[in-house]
């Protein structure tokens, strides 16, 4: 080999060995393609779907409920029948008068409704009761708001 030769084959090696430099350092400044190139989630450990809890079990049935402003000739006759039998069944029960009233406008509103309904219908159930040989100590009247209803109820529940 001349000296010519070699020259050019020294200038293509270093040549050579400069652009193998350069593209090794560019592929190592790069992150090679994986499988998170089509797929960003893949290879993350996976996350267990648990379903929604079931609903609860909806409340249990009153033992007597009148739509508020219903006349007193409809319901007192099943409101006696009904104290009676109960009475008869367990004596020392207690008899929860719920009145529950519509939801209204403003809180005021609310309170004088609540108030309304309890002096009218809720007290006449409750006397009612004490009427057909429930003793006084041992009815409850309680009063609740209630969105669900757009008439006021009195529910009777027993404890």
């Amino acid at each position: 080999m001349t000296n010519a030769s070699n020259c050019g084959f020294l200038k293509f090696r270093s040549l050579a060995i400069a652009g193998l430099c350069l593209v090794s350092g560019a592929l190592t400044a790069c992150t090679p393609p994986d499988q998170r190139l089509f797929n960003p989630n893949a290879g993350k450990p996976p996350k267990p779907h648990y379903p929604p809890a079931p609903p609860g079990k909806p409340a249990p049935a009153p033992f007597l409920q009148i739509v508020a402003g219903t006349p007193k000739a409809e319901w007192a006759p099943a409101v006696s029948r009904s104290t009676k039998l109960a009475l008869s069944r367990k004596p020392d029960l207690l008899f929860v008068v719920t009145v529950l009233s519509p939801e209204t406008g403003s809180p005021a509103a609310q309170v004088k409704s609540i108030e309304t309904l309890t002096e009218q219908d809720g007290k006449d159930v409750a006397d009612q009761i004490v009427a057909s040989g429930a003793p006084p100590n041992q009815v409850q009247i309680e009063a609740k708001t209630d969105g669900s209803s757009p008439k006021g109820r009195i529910r009777v529940d027993l404890r």
